[in-house]
């Protein structure tokens, strides 16, 4: 934004993904206000929130408006655009550039220009027709794993507790001479 002074806006847009109920609470919460006096400000006009502030100010209200799920527009105080020359060819600088008006523009104007790199000579590259095996190598031989020293028992036989293995039990201090102490607060 450019230096000077600007008025704040704000029409009842909110912002993408936003609750409407919650963007009203959170205004009433940063106004301190009740939620039946933000719903003016839901109306469907662009109202004036707040005029004459500088670029920081003009922030903090787009960054505390956003948070509460709503969007504000930021335009340059009427009174300093009549101070202001009306063009930049006039005064010979940048002073004069005006804001887009919101929702316009393309960030695409601003991208620097792709120049593509030059690739080498691809002549003898092919593609396989569909379906094609990409990988021309065979796949591994399985392992031999030796089972012959393995045996199954009958069905209905065995259970796995024969597989469990059995822990020692331990035997434990005797602690019965030990007491709690009561903490006095």
């Amino acid at each position: 934004m450019p230096h000077g002074l600007f008025d704040i806006f704000f029409s009842g847009k909110l912002a993408d993904g936003a609750d409407a109920s919650m963007a009203r609470h959170a205004l009433a919460r940063l106004f301190k206000t009740g939620e039946a006096e933000v719903e003016r400000l839901f109306s469907g006009s662009s109202i004036r929130i707040k005029s004459r502030v500088d670029q920081e100010t003009a922030v903090r209200y787009r960054t505390a408006f956003l948070k509460a799920g709503a969007l504000v527009d930021i335009r340059p105080s009427e009174q300093t655009a009549k101070e202001q020359p009306a063009s930049a060819a006039e005064t010979g600088s940048a002073a004069g550039l005006s804001l887009l008006p919101p929702n316009t523009g393309s960030l695409e104007d601003c991208a620097v220009p792709v120049v593509p790199a030059e690739i080498g000579d691809i002549s003898g590259i092919h593609l396989a027709p569909a379906g094609a095996e990409l990988e021309e190598s065979l796949p591994p031989s399985p392992p031999e794993i030796d089972t012959t020293g393995l045996s199954l028992t009958p069905a209905g036989t065995g259970s796995l507790e024969a597989c469990q293995q059995r822990k020692q039990s331990v035997v434990l201090p005797d602690i019965s001479d030990m007491t709690l102490e009561e903490n006095e607060r």
